[in-house]
């Protein structure tokens, strides 16, 4: 729902620095910005050159004002869309200042629950969870259903915490030295405060082209962290001494007894509903597949006026679900926008869209280009995607093929190398010595660990190794099958799919929802003991197919998995790769990288990386 940013430091520093970095993450809140500091016992808020003309008459510039301590925030506009929902919220007796970057979804039920007896400036979910705070103290995030960044200044008891949400939906990204503190919603809005030059590191940009992302806390550039999941940060304002710790964690408490049809359809109607809350239109992203049918049939049920938006590639009918994502919308009677990846793009768009994510990979979310063509054709702030239940309920083949290797001899583990492509067979090596837990990290890389460090002409230690450490205490004790989705959702759905997915759209002002990460839910059904019954290449997510009959098109439950493809290769061809990947010859350490970039995946993630190291 917004962008937010805030600088804590030594020294004194005009408006400009924290306007700086607003202005870097306008994309993410274009309908209004206000920045905000204390100073001689007083928060003062101030309006800067993005703020509404309504909010310059009523703010004095920030531009010339000094202070150690300034935050901002631009606003997206969802619930609430008066004047009186924006942020930070300031309470005085406390000396307390609220920002929150997301969505409490059943903050209307807190608001009756918990605080009857309050007088509210707003009808928003912000100053019901600020409230919260000033009434529980730390404790109130416990209540929160939802994604969010929760930023907390406590001026008279010099302390700044920052919460993620448990699934790490929304970013959080800081910079702290002896000197300065510095956090923001995207890396880019802490290097245009000034304080800190863009330093790679190349062994964390071998972690990503290893591992698809780099794992909070770690980013591609030197002394940028990423806040985890489920984290709460707090820092001494005074001595800039900063400490950490998880709130929540995801652990598995075995049941047994079978949850039914009519159970699992309460649940999914019930965070549906919950997610489904807004003041502005919303849309699903919708493909052809099991999770997005599911989501359709309850966003319908609950939020009648939903549309749908999907996403296709005519030249790879292979993996294009247009056909099975339109049928889904007619049996839903949801309106329908089918959009065309391009083809053809312009020089610029393509290093536009190299550059749309703040990390570089070998592919990029096609997300970027549907949000953009739904504001357009359906003016759409809210997108519902229906990432989850892959990773909850075993939708992907690794899971098949770890339960297929458990049940065989050890010394049979080798036909394992068989179940592989042929330029995957080297990972074999690496699964033996890593264990069939990691096998979400191995099978999801393009390339074996070795492979890597030759071309870095490094001998760092294996990403996995390093990841694997970090490990809660009752890990080796899960079955398997939840070792490797307790794996999905700790490292992939927040530093992976969330954080792509979130830059992509909120590059274009959209705000992408996942209604099936609801801690609540998620934590039920992972602790479900028996969801892997029937489970085969030919019937992944048994317990969820079992239950969706009756609401979803026979085709699409009964149909395969299937990816998407963006035309890269296309891409790629249409500019000068030999010239646009020179400047990265000393960079790494293999100097062919053009003999080396033989797919179209390395082609693009040379091309990105050289985008990115360019500032581009």
């Amino acid at each position: 729902m917004c962008g937010i940013s805030g600088i804590f430091s030594k020294q004194e520093m005009d408006g400009n620095s924290i306007t700086r970095s607003l202005k870097s993450i306008h994309h993410r809140g274009p309908d209004d910005s206000i920045s905000g500091t204390y100073k001689e016992g007083k928060f003062n808020y101030y309006s800067n050159e993005l703020s509404r003309q309504e909010t310059r008459l009523k703010y004095p510039s920030a531009e010339n004002i000094l202070s150690e301590n300034w935050i901002g925030f631009n606003r997206l506009s969802i619930i609430d869309l008066s004047s009186n929902a924006m942020q930070p919220f300031y309470d005085e007796n406390s000396e307390t200042a609220f920002m929150l970057n997301g969505e409490i979804y059943n903050f209307k039920e807190l608001k009756k629950k918990e605080l009857k007896s309050e007088t509210f400036q707003s009808n928003s979910d912000t100053e019901v969870a600020f409230r919260l705070y000033l009434k529980y103290g730390d404790s109130f995030v416990n209540l929160l259903r939802g994604m969010f960044t929760i930023v907390i200044v406590e001026y008279g008891k010099k302390k700044l915490k920052i919460w993620r949400d448990r699934f790490g939906i929304k970013p959080l990204f800081y910079h702290i030295s002896p000197e300065n503190f510095i956090f923001s919603s995207e890396m880019r809005g802490i290097f245009e405060t000034g304080k800190l030059e863009k330093k790679i590191s190349r062994k964390h940009l071998a972690h990503l082209f290893y591992l698809q992302s780099n794992f909070a806390p770690h980013t591609m550039y030197e002394n940028i962290y990423s806040l985890e999941a489920g984290t709460r940060l707090e820092l001494n304002l005074e001595k800039f001494e900063l400490k950490k710790e998880k709130y929540w964690n995801l652990n598995y408490q075995p049941q047994d007894r079978e949850i039914g049809k009519e159970e699992f359809h309460a649940d999914l109607e019930e965070i549906v509903k919950l997610a489904s809350v807004s003041d502005v239109k919303q849309a699903i992203m919708l493909s052809g597949g099991l999770d997005s049918g599911m989501l359709a049939y309850f966003l319908k049920k609950t939020t009648p006026e939903i549309q749908a938006v999907t996403i296709y590639n005519k030249n790879f009918s292979r993996v294009d679900e247009y056909h099975l994502a339109k049928r889904t919308a007619e049996r839903n009677q949801i309106d329908f926008l089918p959009i065309e990846i391009p083809q053809d793009l312009s020089k610029e768009e393509i290093y536009e869209f190299a550059t749309t994510e703040e990390e570089p990979s070998n592919t990029r979310e096609p997300t970027y280009f549907l949000t953009r063509e739904a504001i357009r054709e359906f003016d759409i702030k809210v997108l519902h995607n229906a990432l989850g239940p892959d990773e909850l309920f075993y939708g992907y083949k690794y899971y098949t093929q770890a339960l297929q290797i458990q049940k065989v001899n050890a010394l049979l583990l080798n036909s394992f190398k068989y179940l592989l492509k042929d330029k995957k067979k080297y990972k074999y090596d690496e699964l033996t010595q890593m264990g069939l837990a990691t096998l979400p990290l191995i099978s999801k890389s393009s390339f074996g660990w070795q492979e890597i460090q030759e071309i870095f002409g490094e001998n760092w230690e294996h990403p996995i190794l390093e990841i694997m450490r970090e490990v809660p205490a009752d890990f080796q004790s899960m079955p398997l099958i939840k070792q490797i989705s307790w794996m999905d959702f700790h490292f992939y759905i927040s530093s992976y799919h969330a954080f792509r997915s979130d830059q992509s759209s909120m590059r274009n002002s959209v705000e992408m929802r996942f209604p099936f990460l609801d801690h609540l839910f998620v934590q039920k059904y992972f602790n479900q003991s028996y969801l892997h019954k029937g489970l085969t290449y030919e019937n992944n997510k048994p317990f969820v197919r079992k239950h969706a009959k009756g609401i979803l098109d026979e085709r699409v439950l009964s149909g395969p998995k299937k990816g998407f493809s963006i035309p890269r290769e296309l891409w790629t061809n249409q500019i000068d790769f030999h010239s646009e990947i020179s400047g990265l010859k000393d960079f790494f350490d293999k100097k062919d990288l053009v003999k080396w970039a033989d797919t179209p995946a390395k082609k693009w993630l040379l091309f990105s990386t050289a985008q990115h190291l360019k500032g581009k």
